[in-house]
Order: structure tokens, then C-alpha cells, then sequence
């Protein structure tokens, strides 16, 4: 057989490239068509753009953004991308037309034969098997796909994405296929961007057809008027079923995991509160939401602001749960106003009640098939947000707890909740339910002010938790701050202002304390952690021993509650919280007893049913909303532009593949960035050690870090940890003086011998101090000095012994902080993924 005959192609062979030739000489043709119609139908648009030629550039602002405590949206000057047209658009919104260079859908006109590209895209698969062009080494998919991730990198929006293509079209060859739109852009990678947004009056709450109508209700006083944008509220309601099935998919083998196994890992979760385990269940697989929603001002031009409705399941186990890949968006509002609820949760509230009864089914890509029935945990929202979400009265009204039906009195023409050793009669689901359809006063309504669509879905109040995060950390310890200010003498609380900013945090914090005298510039989680780990070594070093004790009742009750390992350490708990809250007024008056400490009364309830504080916490919740304004851009169709990069990023998000192994044990060693010569100098003692423990190091190798699971651990021989203290660490020990059961250790590096990986240290050893030996002149009651020798020890930096431990034997990282002299106290580091 010759070699032409060889290689000489099979009739089949030849027929699939006939077809190939023919489907991409159609695509082309019809490509070319539908470019030839965008461009005599923009030919006008086109020119101006072209006249106005208008450039991106960097632009340094001044003033400050809306403050979130997620560490990577902090209140700094920040560098936003922005063109021209934009910048001189803020000055006059009122007479902008709707025609404006920041109009989302600009590039939607003229593209209706979209839907043609890709019904022979999807008929044909051509953009995934054509090349972009000739030469190309992508093909249309991948081509399009790589300019989207690139554009949700630089975070731009479809304006500078349109642009972008226009020159990228520039630079490739003329017979290349990208698409000359960001609709088609889209289109080609299968993302669906198609959810409508509806607007409404920002008066009246009038449906409006377009946001250029100008009629709405006769009463209204807007109604016939010019119409600017700012006076135009917007709504987006997404499919809920959609939503869920999607981010289910993605974590469903997660899922099943936890559920099994989330007794042994995390005892106070929410899947082990008395709500969850009393949901409708069967033997099915069990997704149950939690949902919250709260706002934040986008612009600076009619105060408008977001309020996107989130939901997480609890199945997913922390910190994954509260990851923007597993975050869903149930729908959004964008307006001058506070949403109106009925317009924000009644479709929300009909699909969810829906699924209750139907559930759904999830096709895992391993073609396993599981049945899932849908619950609803909680709804959580700070006070403003609880009280208008759930139709009742505000926090600073006279029947303001949402738990139980005491009224508040009236000092100067403030109302406050004085302590009753005697319980205001709790308020039920009936209450609710009954209360909200009758016509009453407003003290027979008990501050119930009407209906609302989340009963339908919800048992109030049992179901409506109060969030930890604006309640405690930026609400009543706040507060306190601020009393403690003003009693203290400037000396002393300039001092005690340079004490905090001596506490060293670990690198998994990303931060560190500023001044205490610039308090009121904190972020939210400077608030939380140093009420969790610093306040009691704090209260016993500079604030009168009678008012440091009673701080401490506080303190035990918030941090009980916050997170623990077993139930029985919440036993008694709320006998501290009344202690505290009965003798507030001796210390800091009659004023001081505000709703806000009232409400405290009801947390240890609430953990009891949805488990500790800080898994129903808002600090992700916080976080994705401030991670969701960089999406927003410009001043018009705002809520477009967020619901579209979500639906984008949804679509872009890779499939789970962590397991639980992965979160919580699996470990890892690093040795990149290691200081050799520190190690050289620890050889001796290292040495010295081994033999006492017949570890042969003739073979071993060094490493600089540790991770366990999500936990990161670095060494002294860790050349970037900059000013992070994270290689302090609480080490297991049986021979504890204490009986803490652990003692610090400063790892100075990690080595592997023998197939077993050890820790050397520095090993200090727990010593007899106690908080409550700063506080002479009284004495505290047994329970509360056993629980700050559980959650405090105390060692002499300069008293260590080395040592080699195994890896298993570190347990946390540790805060320390002065004492007196040579000696220190430290705590644990407990759920640090939490607001990561």
C-alpha cells in the first residue's frame, strides 16, 4: 500500500468535514449579517462615541466609603476604576438624560439577534470546536471565557468590558469570531443574565413601566413630575429554585459529609440547636436556609441604597458556609428609601414556601440523585433592619423587644428598660400572627404594628435571631468604651490606649489594634476581639476593681455564648448577664439600661435554639454586601449592574472540592521562606533534645510552616511574618501545673524524621496567677474565677525549657498580653476563620 493510499481519509471522515465547512461557513455568514445590522443600527451612537473619545484613568478618592469588617474592604483610600463622563455625570443628576455613558444597557439595543448566534452556537457547538481565528490556539468559548475572568479581576463594568472588546478587536486579525457586544459576550459562555428588574416610585411605591415614567399615584407628589433616577426605587426578585439547586450541586457531597459528622467537630452549630433538630424531616438529605438582609449606601446622589436579600445553607460546614461561592442572592433593592417589605419578601416568600412543599431533587455530575427537602432555621438582621423587616417597633420605642411584651419608660424624652427581677410575659407566634391584622393601640399591640410576609415561612420570634455583631460588638461594648472614657482620667486612659496597641495579633487577624483613644474609627472586629480576648486582662489592669468585677459578668456571659464546646458550660450562664444588668445603673445610671442591654436577656435562648453566637453571626453577611458594591458603579441601573456580575460570578464558580478532611485536619508543611541560619543556631539543643526522645536526625528535613486543615502555623524561622505573633501557639499537655490542660509554646521550626513530623519549641509552663489577683479589694464569685483560669494563662517569658512535641499536639493559636513584670497571660484563638 503506497503512503498516499495511507493516509488517504475515509468517506465518513470526509462527510463530518463537509458538515464542519458548511456549519461554519453559515455561522460566519450569519455573524457577519448581524455586525453589518449593529452597525447601521448604532451607526449614529457609534459616531458620537467615537467624537467623545473618553479614556479610563486610576482616580484616588477622598472620601470615605461605607465601612464593612471584612478585611479586604477597609476605610481607606481606595483606587476605583471610573471614566470621565462618569466623574462629571455626579455633578448634575437631575438633568442627565436617560441616554447616559453609564447606562447599562447601551450595548442591548441593536442586539436582538442575539438569541440566533446562539441557537446555532448551541445547535452546532461551534464555539466551543472553532477557533477564535486561523491561527488561534483558543476557540470562541474559551476565548470569551478568559476575557470575562479577566474583566471580573479588574472588576470592570460593561461599559470599560464593550470597550475592551472594541480593542481587542483592534488587535486581532480581521477574521476573528469575538462577539462585538457583552450581551453576546455572555451569551456564548452560557451565562443567563437574563433576571428583570421592576421599578417603582420611591414615594408611593407605584409600579413604573420604565424609570422615565413620570405618572404614579394621584396622591403622590411626584406624580406627573420630571422623574430623576434618584427618585426611582428598584427591584429584582431572582428564581429561588435555581439558586438553590446550583449552590446545592456545587456542595452536595460537602453537604452529606457534615450532616454526618458535624456532632464531632463543631458541638455548637446550628444542626445542633433545638430549632434544627425539630424541623419537618424525613429520611431525605436536608438543606435549611438562613436568611438576612440589611442595607448599605451605594450613592452619593439621592442616598440610595442596596438591601440584597442572602441565603446560606447550614449543612454547609463553616467557614465554607459563609464563602461568596456558597452565598445566594434571593433577590435585591435599590432605593432612597428602606424597602418596602411586602414588594421585597412576598415573592421570596412564595417560591420559598413552594419548595417547602415540593423539595427538590439535585443530578450530582457523578450521576447520583438526591432528594432534598427544603427548611427554613432563621432570619437575621440587625435592630433597624429586625423592625422593619418584622413590622415592628424600633429599638428605641416603648415596645421595642421582639421576645417578650415589656415596656419601656420614659426618661427625658428617652425610653429606657430598667431590670425586673421578675420576667416580662414572652411574646408567641400567635402574637404575631393575631396581633398584626387587628386595629389597636399601640399598647395593646405590644409593637407588633402589622403583618408581614415572613410568618408565612417563619415561627416569630423564635426563628428571628438578633445578630451578635451590631447587638454586643459595635452596640453595647461600644457603649461601654465610651463610659469608661468618660470616667477614667486622660492619663489613664491614655495609657491604657498604648496597652492595646502593645497586643500583637496572629496573621490570620490581618490587622492590628489602633490607639483605644480612636475608638470611634474602629471596624467592628477590633470591637469583638477586644472584647473576646483582651477586655479582662484589660477591666483588672485599669479600671476600678468594683467595676472591672461587674464588667466580668459581662464578659462571661458574652463569651459562653459566643462559642463552647459543650452545652453544660452554658449552665447558670444567665445568672451573670442578671447580675450585670441589675447593677448598671450603679455605675453607670439610670440611662445606661437602654433596649439594647434589655435584649441581651434573650441571647442565651436564642443559642440554646440555633447554636453559639458566631455561627449566626452577620459578619459575612456584612462582608459579601461590601464585596457586592464594587459591582456597583456609576449612578443609574445600579441594581443591573449587581444583579448581572452576580449571575456572572455564579456562573464562573468552579465545583467544591473540599471535603472535611480538607477544612479540619488535613496537614501540610511548608518550607519556602525559611531561615536556615536560625535553625543552624537551635542544632545543638535540637540535638541535645532527639536523644532524650531517640529521633534520628541524620535524614531530617525542615519546614517554616504548618497548616492543619484551614489552620495556618507559622515559626520563628519564618522570614514574612512580619509583625504577626502566629508561631505562639497552646500546646496539649497532661502535666499541665494548672491543670489547663495546655501550655504555650513558641515554635521555633518543624522537622520530619522517621516518617513522623515534630514541633521544636520553646515550652512555658502554665504558672498560679489569676485575673482576679489584680482585683484586691474584692472578690469574685467562684464560677466566674473557674471559668478565667479556663480561658486565661499565665507564664514568665523568660522561664522555657526546649522541647520536641509531635505536630498533634498544637492546638491553637494564642493572644498575649502584659501582666506585671516578666509575666504574661494569653487565651486561645478560637474560630478565626470567622469574617475571613
Amino acid at each position: 500500500m503506497s503512503n498516499k493510499q495511507f493516509y488517504r481519509k475515509t468517506a465518513t471522515e470526509r462527510q463530518r468535514e463537509r458538515r464542519q465547512r458548511a456549519a461554519a461557513i453559515e455561522f460566519d455568514s450569519k455573524l457577519n449579517d448581524l455586525e453589518a445590522d449593529y452597525f447601521h443600527s448604532n451607526a449614529v451612537q457609534e459616531t458620537s462615541d467615537i467624537q467623545m473619545i473618553v479614556e479610563d484613568f486610576c482616580t484616588s478618592t477622598n472620601n470615605e466609603d461605607y465601612q464593612f469588617d471584612d478585611d479586604n474592604y477597609s476605610n481607606t483610600q481606595n483606587i476605583i476604576l471610573e471614566s470621565s463622563s462618569e466623574s462629571e455625570g455626579e455633578i448634575n443628576d437631575d438633568n442627565d438624560n436617560y441616554n447616559d455613558d453609564d447606562d447599562d444597557d447601551n450595548y442591548n439595543d441593536g442586539d436582538d439577534d442575539d438569541d440566533i448566534i446562539r441557537e446555532l452556537i448551541n445547535l452546532s457547538n461551534i464555539n466551543r470546536e472553532q477557533k477564535l481565528y486561523s491561527s488561534c490556539n483558543l476557540s470562541i468559548y474559551n476565548a470569551c471565557m478568559e476575557i470575562i475572568k479577566l474583566s471580573r479581576d479588574l472588576n470592570l463594568n460593561k461599559q470599560q468590558i464593550q470597550r475592551l472588546l472594541n480593542g481587542l478587536r483592534l488587535l486581532l486579525p480581521t477574521e476573528n469570531k469575538l462577539p462585538r457586544t457583552v450581551p453576546s459576550l455572555l451569551k456564548i459562555v452560557d451565562i443567563d443574565c437574563s433576571n428583570n428588574v421592576t421599578y417603582y416610585c420611591r414615594g408611593c411605591f407605584h409600579h413604573l413601566a420604565s424609570p422615565q415614567q413620570t405618572s404614579c399615584s394621584n396622591g403622590c407628589s411626584m406624580h406627573n413630575q420630571s422623574r430623576p433616577f434618584r427618585n426611582v426605587s428598584e427591584l429584582v426578585i431572582c428564581d429561588i429554585k435555581k439558586e438553590i439547586l446550583s449552590t446545592a450541586k456545587r456542595y452536595i457531597h460537602l453537604i452529606q459529609e457534615y450532616q454526618n459528622e458535624s456532632k464531632l467537630i463543631l458541638p455548637g452549630d446550628v444542626v445542633h440547636g433545638k430549632i434544627y433538630t425539630k424541623l419537618p424531616s424525613n429520611k431525605s438529605s436536608k438543606l435549611t436556609l438562613v436568611l438576612h438582609t440589611d442595607g448599605a449606601p451605594v450613592t452619593k446622589v439621592g442616598g440610595k441604597s442596596l438591601w440584597p436579600v442572602q441565603c446560606t445553607f447550614i449543612e454547609i460546614s463553616p467557614p465554607v458556609r459563609d464563602y461568596a461561592d456558597s452565598t445566594m442572592i434571593f433577590g435585591s433593592w435599590l432605593g432612597g428609601t428602606h424597602p418596602n417589605r411586602d414588594l421585597l419578601w412576598s415573592r421570596i416568600v412564595e417560591q420559598i414556601h413552594d419548595l417547602l412543599q415540593t423539595g427538590i431533587t439535585i443530578h450530582a455530575d457523578t450521576g447520583e440523585k438526591f432528594k432534598c427537602v427544603i427548611r427554613v432555621q432563621l432570619a437575621t438582621f440587625d435592630l433597624p433592619a429586625l423592625a422593619q423587616n418584622c413590622n415592628i417597633i424600633q429599638f428605641n420605642g416603648y415596645n421595642a423587644c421582639p421576645d417578650c411584651d415589656i415596656r419601656g419608660i420614659a426618661i427625658d424624652r428617652q425610653v429606657f428598660y430598667p431590670y425586673s427581677k421578675t420576667p416580662a410575659a414572652p411574646k408567641t407566634d400567635y402574637h404575631y400572627t393575631s396581633l398584626s391584622m387587628l386595629k389597636t393601640n399601640a399598647a395593646a399591640s405590644i409593637g407588633i404594628k402589622g403583618p408581614t410576609p415572613l410568618t408565612q415561612i417563619l415561627i416569630f420570634p423564635d426563628q428571628i435571631a438578633k445578630d451578635y455583631m451590631h447587638l454586643v460588638c459595635s452596640g453595647h461594648f461600644k457603649t461601654l468604651i465610651t463610659y469608661w472614657e468618660r470616667i477614667l482620667l486622660p492619663g489613664v486612659f491614655d495609657q491604657s490606649s498604648n496597652y492595646i496597641i502593645s497586643v500583637v495579633l496572629p496573621h490570620s487577624f490581618k490587622y492590628q489594634f489602633i490607639p483605644l483613644v480612636q475608638y470611634s474609627q474602629w471596624k467592628t472586629k477590633m470591637f469583638r476581639d477586644f472584647l473576646l480576648y483582651v477586655s479582662p486582662i484589660f477591666v483588672a489592669l485599669f479600671l476600678p476593681d468594683k467595676l472591672a468585677s461587674h464588667f466580668l459578668h459581662y464578659f462571661i456571659y458574652v463569651r459562653a455564648l459566643y462559642f463552647y464546646e459543650d452545652t453544660s458550660q452554658l449552665d447558670e450562664i444567665e445568672n451573670m448577664f442578671n447580675y450585670y444588668y441589675e447593677h448598671m445603673k450603679d455605675y453607670y445610671g439610670e440611662k445606661s439600661q437602654l433596649c439594647t442591654l434589655h435584649l441581651h436577656l434573650h441571647l442565651k435562648d436564642q443559642v440554646v435554639k440555633h447554636g453559639a453566637l458566631v455561627y449566626t453571626s452577620c459578619f459575612a453577611r456584612e462582608s459579601y454586601i461590601g464585596h457586592a458594591l464594587k459591582w456597583c458603579l456609576g449612578k443609574k441601573y445600579i441594581l443591573k449592574q449587581f444583579i448581572t456580575w452576580y449571575s456572572v460570578d455564579r456562573a464562573l464558580a468552579s465545583d467544591n472540592s473540599l471535603k472535611l478532611n480538607d477544612i479540619f485536619y488535613v496537614e501540610k508543611f511548608d518550607e519556602n521562606f525559611m531561615d536556615k541560619c536560625f535553625i543552624q543556631n537551635y542544632q545543638q539543643k535540637l540535638i541535645t533534645c532527639s536523644s532524650t526522645k531517640n529521633i534520628d536526625l541524620s535524614r531530617s528535613r525542615f519546614y517554616s510552616r504548618y497548616s492543619r486543615g484551614l489552620k495556618v502555623f507559622h515559626s520563628r524561622a519564618y522570614t514574612r511574618s512580619g509583625n504577626a505573633i502566629s508561631y505562639l501557639v497552646s500546646i496539649l499537655t497532661k502535666t499541665c501545673p494548672m491543670n489547663r490542660h495546655t501550655c504555650l509554646g513558641e515554635v521555633l521550626f518543624y522537622f520530619h524524621s522517621s516518617g513522623h513530623y515534630y514541633a521544636f519549641i520553646k515550652k512555658y509552663a502554665c504558672m498560679n496567677f489569676s485575673i482576679s489577683d489584680a482585683l484586691s479589694t474584692i472578690s469574685l464569685p467562684p464560677i466566674i474565677t473557674d471559668r478565667l483560669k479556663y480561658y486565661y494563662g499565665f507564664y514568665n517569658h523568660k522561664r522555657f525549657s526546649y522541647k520536641i512535641i509531635p505536630v498533634s499536639y498544637i492546638s491553637n493559636k494564642i493572644i498575649n498580653m502584659k501582666w506585671i513584670n516578666d509575666i504574661l497571660a494569653y487565651t486561645d484563638v478560637v474560630c478565626e476563620w470567622e469574617h475571613d
